[in-house]
């Protein structure tokens, strides 16, 4: 809990009134000399691409996973061109989770990635046995310097013709 505190000091109760004034008359000052000259221009929309793809053969736009069943688990990577830049920071997530014991899931793909020199991210992904059959979703998203989110997904189909 926040409380204020209550204490005053009184031998210093004139000077800080003062000191508030100061720094108010001076904010006002530099508003007035600092506004009217050349204001910062801030673009409405980034013009960043923000795709997401792999290297996985598609069939009907959805990617096919080989499950491997010599792994415990099957490992693949997806790839995001974003041409924002680097170090941006991209966030992951997937319609599905793997239920490891009864307490803890764990998420198929990692959670964040970060942009290369060129704007480009990649992410790896997993899946268990348990996936076979299924068709996952990962999503990737961006929030630019404007708070604007661009969000992009792919479907993976887990297949295993052995």
């Amino acid at each position: 809990m926040v409380t204020r505190n209550k204490t005053k000091n009184h031998e210093n109760e004139g000077h800080s009134n003062k000191g508030v004034k100061m720094k108010r008359l001076f904010f006002l000052i530099w508003l007035l000399i600092g506004g009217c000259s050349n204001p910062i221009i801030y673009e409405d929309d980034c013009e960043c691409k923000f795709e997401i793809s792999s290297t996985l053969p598609s069939v009907g736009g959805i990617y096919q996973l080989e499950f491997n069943d010599n792994l415990q688990q099957t490992y693949s990577v997806l790839d995001i061109e974003t041409e924002c830049g680097q170090s941006q920071h991209i966030t992951w997530e997937s319609d599905y989770m793997y239920q490891i014991n009864p307490y803890d899931l764990i998420s198929l793909v990692n959670p964040s990635s970060r942009t290369d020199e060129d704007g480009n991210a990649h992410i790896v992904f997993a899946v268990w046995s348990e996936f076979i059959d299924k068709t996952i979703t990962i999503y990737g998203s961006y929030t630019d310097d404007h708070g604007h989110e661009k969000t992009d997904s792919v479907k993976v189909h887990v297949v295993d013709n052995e």
